[in-house]
């Protein structure tokens, strides 16, 4: 019986570990404050705030899809190292902030993704909930700039849209879409503004449909705003390694400097072992593979 009982012990501790993968204990905390976020629709979302040195851009930090706030430890060291400022936080589902408005559990797996409604797309709430209280802190909008990576990259992209004054946008492993949270209308509605875009020629599907955001965004914003950096592997956050987070910061300084794209001159080392380079995206032309047609916008 004790041998029964101790299996089924092992059994659950297994599937919780395995429901989510990342255990509080293995976090390591994010440089900084605390806080708690108010979103329009009633979500209150976790967050940590380290305040910027004057002069400096303060950078909102959008994880990704199952990701959470303390993705974000290497860069956050790193730019408060470097007297940035940033606000980083968990999506609505993510992390801490899994409670819904009316008190009820909630979780990124059960979200809804349809025609008709979209929880990720409302994740454009959190976006603006985490610009607002900066601006709470005597930040104005033309020192916040926004960063993020898989899902999060495209809603830093379409907020920045909607938003003129915000200067600049970095984009972690961009896509015409994650999550149905599309990006092709918003990079067309972007605007003269610097816009980063890193990715990894490891990440097949990025690596696809990048050159089309490229070629959107050169469009857009002018081919001097629009700088491609890559990254030796993975995926979203996980490529911040290396170089890769000098690289970036660099280029929230001065985002029209001429950062050498290939971080293939750098081979990072990544679990242990050097990297291979990856090759940099050829520049784009009017010939390039995009859509004769954007998608039509959620």
């Amino acid at each position: 019986m004790t041998t029964a009982l101790a299996a089924a012990a092992l059994w659950c501790a297994v599937a919780a570990r395995a429901a989510d993968p990342v255990q509080p204990a293995q976090l390591r905390a994010l440089p900084g404050t605390a806080v708690e976020l108010a979103a329009k629709d009633g979500w209150k979302l976790k967050a940590v705030y380290s305040p910027a040195q004057e002069g400096r851009l303060s950078i909102v930090l959008l994880h990704g899809t199952g990701g959470r706030k303390e993705d974000w430890y290497r860069m956050a060291k790193a730019l408060a190292k470097r007297g940035f400022g940033y606000v980083a936080l968990d999506l609505r589902g993510h992390g801490e902030s899994r409670t819904t408005p009316d008190g009820k559990p909630a979780v990124w797996r059960k979200f809804v993704v349809s025609k008709n409604y979209n929880e990720y797309l409302n994740m454009m709430e959190d976006v603006a909930a985490a610009v607002a209280y900066l601006e709470t802190q005597g930040v104005p909008d033309e020192q916040i700039a926004l960063l993020g990576a898989d899902v999060g990259s495209s809603l830093a992209l379409r907020y920045a849209a909607l938003h003129p004054k915000i200067p600049m946008v970095g984009l972690l492993s961009p896509r015409l879409q994650y999550q149905d949270v599309t990006t092709v209308n918003a990079m067309r509605a972007y605007k003269d503004r610097p816009v980063l875009m890193v990715y990894s020629e490891a990440d097949k599907g990025t690596a696809k449909e990048l050159p089309i955001l490229q070629h959107f965004a050169k469009m857009s914003a002018g081919e001097r705003q629009v700088t491609v950096l890559a990254a030796p592997a993975e995926h979203g956050v996980k490529m911040l390694r290396g170089p890769v987070v000098g690289r970036i910061i660099d280029w929230f300084e001065n985002p029209t400097q001429q950062l050498d794209a290939a971080l293939a001159a750098d081979t990072a080392t990544v679990n242990g072992e050097t990297a291979e380079p990856a090759p940099t995206p050829s520049g784009s032309t009017d010939d390039d593979a995009a859509p004769a047609a954007a998608p039509p916008a959620p």
